[in-house]
């Protein structure tokens, strides 16, 4: 009689299969640091200068 099955260890995964998590982790944390690091720039919605109060001008001469 013959030998009817054979039974092989499957390939163990791919590195993206391991690493899968850690990589997804590792681009987000640096997407969130390199767009903190835009939204804080000089340039990044500067803030307007307070505008004088008008106030009572009188002339001196009587």
């Amino acid at each position: 009689m013959g030998v009817k099955y054979v039974i092989v260890e499957p390939d163990p995964p791919g590195w993206w299969a391991r690493n899968k998590a850690t990589a997804i982790v590792v681009l987000a944390v640096a997407a969130v640091l390199y767009l903190h690091g835009r939204e804080n720039g000089p340039a990044a919605d500067p803030q307007p200068r307070p505008t004088p109060t008008p106030g009572v001008s009188r002339s001196a001469t009587p």
